[in-house]
């Protein structure tokens, strides 16, 4: 079996621009953000004129295997640089080398996210991308898989399904068109999947009929749950829009616009994915993003579309296919499976440059489109189940929209926890019976400083402005970040799927107090509902780092340094909870400052660049909203081993999806405070004048819970 590869996310999002210059950030990498200009190497004509030969280079390309490049190969190879140096420049480039040592480091790959927003550019070739410093395609390496990343309001989770996964086969070829080899490319997808098929895993229906009608009839006799299209497909550029060859009732073509074809497949919420064997289907325009068939699929709630960016023969198409269902069956991610499929093109068409014609546009992020409901009918020698991400069906009735949410949050107020004025941006949960044990530290009831003021901290970002001051009612939270020990009993008593690196559900050895990673938000939900606990809100998170003193560090103003907490790669992994003395918050919680993120209760918004919650902090704008669907982005606080001084900073807001998981995202929680129980107050001496705070260094009795003192 091939190894199940875990993948860190390298996102980068390119903005609209004027002429050849474009605006490119990387919102997220394991190096952290940066922004650049890219400057594409070709005036408008002149690029068309690059794309061209670079189609015809493509269609020259199936000749014998070469010693040395071809000018096929060459031209191809010299547009490839070309795109690459364009995108990454500058501190982009930095944070993907960094990245790429990052990901060899901890034994994982890199997968490369693109969001481009230009219509012009999404045209481009990008699976061409061509490193000149190694001499290969990025995309050719299963360890940097490149994804087409669309992102939408509606959520994408991952599918429970049953076993078996029901694959609809269309193959279509009008006897007015030119004839496909059908027969091959059937035989070689039954071929892949005929040990699962017998097993009972995989169902594959050939539809016998090649017209629209037959195609509603048959998705009417689902629920299907992949979509594979055998045929022609083209673009009309009169239209912008991109088209499949069916039949009409004669047996010729009859062009099936990708509008339509998308109002068809998008009513079977079961479908998620569809592989577009036919040229061009996912060929844009230069004025709409969504105006090729694969990107009209996703904007219509497909999770995944393989398409073909440009034509490609009979036998590079049934190369790919047949590779990429032996992938996916192997439990690869979608992602994963393509580039296994590149190469495969690649090595069996003699060097042919058609393994770049694929493109996948893919809304679930982190490749998994399916949950295999029976784990134990669908098992692998290994032990891993086939075809499956292992996480829990998302509740489908959430709010859709921020207008939904705040009406929820207007209609359905929280109580608030404590006495006055001051506010409790959760419900909190109360256990019937402890089922694990947590260093407490309550929190006092008071006002404090939440944000950041720009002319005591230059390295505030503007979703931390202004600074505002912030009441809370007291709490309790855990002075450390939830253990993989305190997680083990969760997994233990409750089935729930263990993180990723674990092997047979037990965490590593030797990092039992090690904070727990590879937890997405409905994890550590999962984990507090259990527990009889909550994550705690932003603000909560913030005061219990900083105090009410408006302090830059957990520790003072000070920046840290590696005597002081986990970051920067100083370690370059985890380390055990309470290693660093002085990473202490004056209310004693340790961790705070680097190791790992930590998730919040507090949503975000829609687009990483840019939060929706703006401050300042107030839980009725609907921030607070445990339900919103998951096209909504959560807070994420602290920094991990991995960030700069200024992303372990107090007041620094980050934000992930809600089913990101990966090594260094983890969470502690909070609980209501108990009553006449004793609570800190977080000294104050130098919150008229934070300029000159000192550093600070606190010492605490964790069997104990004293209270922290300053020494």
């Amino acid at each position: 079996m091939p190894t199940y590869l875990i993948y860190l996310d390298f996102e980068l999002e390119i903005g609209a621009g004027d002429g050849p210059e474009y605006p490119v950030e990387v919102v997220h990498s394991p190096a952290g953000e940066a922004r650049a200009t890219i400057r594409l190497p070709h005036r408008e004509l002149a690029l068309e004129n690059r794309l061209k030969d670079l189609q015809i280079a493509l269609l020259r390309s199936n000749g014998t295997r070469r010693q040395i490049p071809s000018p096929e190969e060459a031209v191809v190879q010299h547009f490839g640089s070309e795109l690459f140096d364009a995108l990454f420049t500058g501190e982009v480039r930095s944070r993907y080398d960094v990245s790429q040592e990052l990901a060899h480091q901890q034994g994982k790959g890199l997968r490369l996210k693109l969001r481009i927003h230009p219509p012009a550019l999404a045209a481009l070739p990008w699976e061409f991308l061509y490193d000149a410093r190694g001499a290969e395609y990025i995309c050719l390496s299963r360890n940097t898989p490149v994804v087409r990343y669309l992102e939408l309001a509606q959520p994408i989770q991952p599918l429970l399904i049953t076993p078996p996964l029901r694959i609809l086969g269309m193959v279509v070829s009008p006897t007015d068109l030119e004839p496909l080899d059908t027969k091959v490319e059937q035989m070689r997808v039954e071929r892949a999947l005929r040990t699962l098929q017998a097993a009972g895993l995989v169902e594959l229906t050939w539809l016998e009929g090649n017209t629209w009608r037959d195609l509603q009839r048959a998705m009417r006799n689902g629920p299907w749950h992949i979509f594979h299209f055998i045929g022609h497909g083209g673009f009309d550029s009169r239209r912008e829009e991109g088209m499949v060859a069916l039949a009409n009732d004669e047996g010729r073509a009859h062009f099936f616009s990708a509008t339509d074809l998308g109002r068809l497949l998008a009513d079977h919420r079961s479908l998620r994915l569809v592989l577009l064997n036919a040229c061009e289907g996912a060929r844009s325009g230069t004025h709409d993003i969504f105006s090729s068939t694969a990107a009209t699929l996703i904007r219509r709630g497909i999770a995944a579309v393989v398409a073909m960016q440009y034509a490609i023969s009979d036998a590079a198409a049934i190369e790919f296919s047949q590779m990429f269902y032996e992938s996916l069956v192997d439990a690869m991610p979608a992602d994963a499976a393509v580039a296994e499929a590149r190469k495969a093109v690649s090595f069996a068409r003699n060097n042919s440059l058609e393994w770049g014609t694929p493109v996948l546009y893919m809304r679930a992020p982190d490749g998994q489109i399916f949950s295999v409901q029976s784990a134990q009918d669908a098992e692998t020698p290994n032990g891993r189940s086939k075809l499956t991400d292992d996480r829990p069906k998302m509740n489908d009735e959430r709010p859709t929209t921020l207008e939904q949410i705040n009406h929820r949050s207007s209609t359905e107020k929280t109580a608030i926890q404590g006495s006055g004025d001051y506010l409790d941006a959760r419900p909190v949960a109360q256990p019937p019976v402890p089922t694990v044990e947590f260093d407490w530290v309550t929190i006092s009831a008071g006002d404090f400083l939440m944000g950041s003021d720009r002319r005591l901290d230059p390295l505030a970002y503007d979703d931390e402005l202004p600074q505002h001051c912030v009441g809370l009612s007291s709490y309790r939270i855990s002075r450390t970040p939830v253990t993989n020990a305190q997680y083990q009993h969760f997994v233990a008593a409750t089935g729930h799927p263990a993180p990723l690196h674990w092997e047979n559900g037990r965490c590593p050895a030797g990092k039992e107090r090690h904070p727990v990673v590879y937890v997405s938000w409905h994890d550590a939900q999962a984990f507090c509902t259990w527990a009889g606990c909550r994550l705690p809100s932003e603000a909560e998170w913030e005061k219990s780092a900083r105090g009410t003193d408006g302090r830059l560090y957990p520790w003072g103003d000070v920046g840290p340094d590696e005597s002081v907490c986990n970051y920067n790669m100083d370690v370059g992994d985890t380390t055990p909870v309470g290693h660093y003395p002085e990473n202490v918050s004056p209310y004693g919680l340790v961790d705070i400052a680097g190791n790992v993120w930590e998730w919040t209760s507090s949503l975000w918004g829609r687009e990483a660049r840019k939060p929706d919650f703006v401050y300042p902090y107030t839980p009725e704008d609907g921030r607070e909203n445990g339900e919103a669907d998951d096209g909504l982005l959560r807070v994420v606080r602290g920094g991990a081993f991995f960030n700069f001084d200024n992303q372990v900073r107090c007041a620094y807001r980050h934000a992930q999806e809600p089913n990101y998981r990966e090594d260094n995202v983890g969470f502690r929680v909070v609980a209501i405070a108990k009553a006449n129980e004793p609570t800190l107050s977080a000294p104050s001496s130098y919150a008229t004048n934070p300029t000159k705070a000192p550093g600070h260094r606190w010492d605490f009795d964790a069997k104990r819970g004293d209270p922290p003192r300053s020494v």
